[in-house]
């Protein structure tokens, strides 16, 4: 597994304030025994049965979480983005899902002991982590629903939009500003249990539509009102959730 070290910045870091270190001091986060990692594109940060002791703090970049069956299909069950933690209900024993680098990542990668020692001590630390389990629970009961019994027209919308929203709150942008999404049609086919071809079928009507423009791995989200219509989302109890802050209305692109 190719995969270099590099010297963490906490104070300089652009997560310092938001992420998960945001209550912790300097000399909390230097007890933590944190060190920086950078994985290649297309590489496993860790894999399919593998035993791990470390939590993954995503600095930059997207990472996949993928289950394979024994014949080689591929099941993605999420998408990790910068400020997401990844790993850490391994505890220790050989993890059920990888973790594959969709192109250059940057983690940190914490001690999962030392991580929940220190949340035994600091309560606004424990809270955190659950307050995001419980919003990955939420993503993840969407996602069933989606997969369930939603059309393939409704489900693409309700990815593509969710990794909208999560996008835009990391990162907020103006009204009307177009976010790049860099996935390829078999990683929305993979992620939503489609063919290829009714994946490339799905994504030409939304695109006919004037909702999306997508073309060399990157997807353009054209018109965010449109895609949740379609998505059938329902605002009151969005998961991710929709809009600028919590409880935020969904924005408006004119």
């Amino acid at each position: 597994m190719p995969q270099a070290s590099f010297q963490t910045g906490c104070r300089s870091c652009l997560l310092r304030g938001c992420g998960l270190c945001r209550t912790l001091s300097d000399a909390e986060l230097s007890s933590m025994g944190v060190s920086g990692r950078a994985v290649s594109a297309g590489q496993d940060l860790f894999s399919q049965g593998e035993p791990r002791g470390e939590v993954f703090n995503i600095l930059a970049g997207w990472v996949i979480l993928y289950e394979l069956l024994d014949d080689g299909r591929r099941q993605i069950l999420q998408f990790g983005l910068p400020g997401d933690i990844v790993g850490f209900g391994i505890d220790g024993r050989a993890s059920f899902f990888g973790a594959e680098a969709l192109n250059r990542v940057e983690v940190c990668a914490i001690p999962r002991g030392r991580l929940l020692d220190l949340a035994r001590q600091r309560p606004g630390l424990a809270f955190d982590l659950v307050r995001r389990f419980v919003s990955e629970e939420s993503q993840a009961y969407e996602r069933l629903t989606a997969l369930g019994r939603k059309t393939a027209l409704e489900r693409v919308a309700a990815l593509l939009l969710e990794l909208f929203y999560r996008i835009r709150r990391r990162a907020p942008q103006t009204a009307g500003e177009i976010l790049r999404i860099p996935l390829t049609q078999m990683h929305i086919a993979d992620a939503l249990g489609l063919t290829p071809v009714h994946t490339n079928r799905t994504l030409g009507s939304l695109r006919q539509q004037g909702v999306i423009a997508y073309g060399n791995g990157l997807f353009h989200i054209l018109s965010p009102d449109r895609l949740f219509e379609i998505a059938r989302i329902d605002e009151r109890t969005c998961p991710w959730p929709c809009g600028s802050g919590e409880g935020a209305p969904r924005p408006m692109t004119h």
